[in-house]
């Protein structure tokens, strides 16, 4: 059986008209082929330029990072914040920046020092990293709540709430929400939050701990 060979053929001869086109094109055009090629050459360049850039910087900041914790564990609180802003100062925008002071306000807050933990979460609440985003949105809520600053933290746990509504740490928020509203009084709302905490995570311990306060404020 003769296997059919039109196809290849009209392919091959297809490439070649354009071939013989383009080489008398090129001729005739010179000056703007050069020029053409030269810009793509100079993009592509940039491109590899920027990106290996990119890896650098990446790779520059983390090492940074790294840094900055070990002088926090070795030469203290003074000296690891003062590596921790060199961080976020000179790699400001990239991840490593970010953790730092994430970080930073992790050991405030550890220390009670809730009031300073707030406004270090506060700068990273807006994060473009939702870890980060997550992570500061909460623990400024709680560290807001920990200086009695309820109506604060109850702005920030709803507004988390609102623009995260199937974020996993979403108890959490609702937990500190109505924690901030009971202690703030506001024994109606508190109960509605423990009520949704109970509906949608019973068996969890968001749900067990919602379960026990809505028994002690419905009492």
């Amino acid at each position: 059986m003769n296997k059919q060979t039109t196809a290849p053929v009209e392919n091959k001869d297809f490439l070649t008209d354009v071939f013989n086109k383009f080489v008398p094109f090129c001729k005739q055009n010179r000056k703007q082929v050069l020029a053409t090629l030269v810009v793509i050459i100079a993009i592509i360049t940039g491109i590899c330029l920027y990106v290996n850039h990119c890896k650098q910087l990446t790779e520059n900041s983390w090492a940074a990072y790294y840094t900055a914790q070990m002088t926090l564990m070795r030469e203290g609180q003074e000296a690891g914040f003062a590596k921790l802003d060199e961080v976020s100062a000179q790699y400001k925008g990239t991840p490593a920046a970010e953790y730092a002071q994430l970080l930073k306000g992790d050991v405030l807050y550890s220390q009670e020092n809730f009031a300073q933990a707030a406004n270090v979460y506060k700068e990273l609440v807006n994060s473009s990293n939702e870890t980060v985003r997550t992570v500061a949105a909460l623990s400024r809520a709680a560290a807001l709540q920990a200086t009695k600053d309820y109506s604060g933290s109850i702005t920030v746990a709803k507004d988390f709430i609102e623009k995260n509504s199937k974020s996993f740490a979403l108890p959490q928020a609702y937990l500190t929400l109505a924690l901030s509203q009971e202690l703030a009084g506001q024994k109606d709302q508190a109960v509605t939050s423990y009520k949704y905490l109970l509906e949608n995570y019973t068996k969890t311990y968001f749900g067990t701990f919602a379960k026990d306060k809505l028994t002690q404020l419905q009492k």
